[in-house]
């Protein structure tokens, strides 16, 4: 377990892994090969009881929800990763998860699946300009260490907003491109529906891993509550989000 302040690699995204250290859980092979060239952080939350107070919780169960997390930090290690740890005993994993993630000062949180068998096409769901720049330089990292293939994707609900969307793309493809990624491993795609987040869940079936953005004041709120109802708890991919810091 890691102590002091937070450090971060220059150059190399941050990837924020919350894991239940009350359960002890173990992260897809191929997702720990592809996030090892980036700088790691593994929290290890223990949820506490409403009516229990962490600090007793934790002087009964820290060794425990040490051990817990350990397998999923050293899978990190042995694979030469530079990856921190902390654990939290908490009333609110949500609200932990928030603050470890300013803390850190992360790029993106990682929901893992074990559905994550491989890892060799990302689906990149693009809204907007917002929080644009953040999830390109969070790509390039990723795509700069890996064979990964990523495709843009933007769903429309008039013409109008089809032809914006792939001026969106294109324009994103090519600042990935600008930074040494092959656009033959970068596609994009605009779909026309009424329901951004269903056309979304349909799509990521085809793909292995979805990057999304975040885009609201709270990073609790964009993760846990709209996203996750629309996204995230709808998919059987493992997702990243990329923070709007």
């Amino acid at each position: 377990m890691a102590e002091g302040d937070p450090q971060k690699s220059d150059g190399d995204s941050t990837v924020l892994i919350p894991l239940n250290a009350a359960e002890g859980e173990n992260l897809p092979v191929a997702l720990v090969e592809t996030l090892s060239p980036l700088h790691i952080v593994v929290l290890g939350y223990y949820p506490v009881p409403s009516q229990a107070a962490p600090e007793q919780v934790q002087s009964d169960h820290e060794n425990e929800a040490t051990a817990a997390i350990e397998d999923a930090v050293s899978q990190f290690a042995d694979r030469g990763a530079e990856v921190e740890s902390v654990v939290v005993f908490t009333h609110n994993k949500d609200e932990t998860i928030d603050h470890i993630a300013a803390e850190y000062d992360v790029d993106a949180v990682l929901t893992p699946s074990d559905y994550t068998e491989e890892l060799t096409r990302v689906l990149v769901p693009v809204r907007g300009d917002e929080n644009l720049d953040n999830i390109i330089s969070f790509i390039i990292d990723l795509l700069r260490q890996s064979n990964i293939a990523a495709t843009l994707y933007n769903v429309a609900e008039s013409d109008g907003e089809a032809s914006r969307g792939e001026l969106l793309l294109r324009g994103a493809r090519d600042r990935l491109a600008e930074n040494g990624i092959d656009p033959n491993r970068v596609e994009w795609q605009v779909d026309r529906g009424e329901s951004p987040g269903d056309a979304i869940v349909t799509t990521a079936q085809e793909y292995d891993v979805l990057i999304v953005g975040e885009s609201e004041p709270s990073l609790r709120e964009r993760i846990f509550g709209r996203i996750a109802g629309h996204v995230v708890d709808r998919v059987d991919q493992s997702v990243l989000v990329v923070r709007d810091t």
